[in-house]
């Protein structure tokens, strides 16, 4: 089977101007081109994929009210106090379980 084009026949000819034709063809808003160069600007300068760009500008724009970052610094110093004594509190007992497991018993060896 040979693949090679061939010239089409003179009613597809007619047939493929109808259809460039009938095509619409719509202008793009204004400002669209502008606006696509500056989401890539920003995305390169961010180093972030441009779906990510949009979500990280509304986080950084929520940080930077005054009350907002204070409340968000707050409540991670909160939550970071409290890991940290959840795990305090656990090695503490592990501590204490050593140091009775030692005393009672003569074979073990002390921490």
């Amino acid at each position: 089977m040979n693949m090679n084009h061939q010239p089409p026949p003179s009613s597809d000819e007619r047939l493929r101007a109808l259809l460039r034709e009938s095509r619409p063809v719509a202008d793009p808003p204004p400002g669209f081109r502008n606006a696509v160069w500056r989401r890539i600007e920003r995305a390169e300068l961010a180093g972030q994929p441009a779906a990510l760009a949009p979500w990280l500008d509304r986080v950084a724009a929520w940080l930077v009210r005054p009350r907002l970052a204070l409340a968000s610094t707050v409540a991670l110093v909160l939550l970071g106090a409290s890991f940290g004594a959840r795990d305090g509190i656990s090695l503490s007992d592990q501590a204490a379980q050593a140091r009775y497991l030692a005393a009672v018993s003569p074979l073990t060896t002390s921490p």
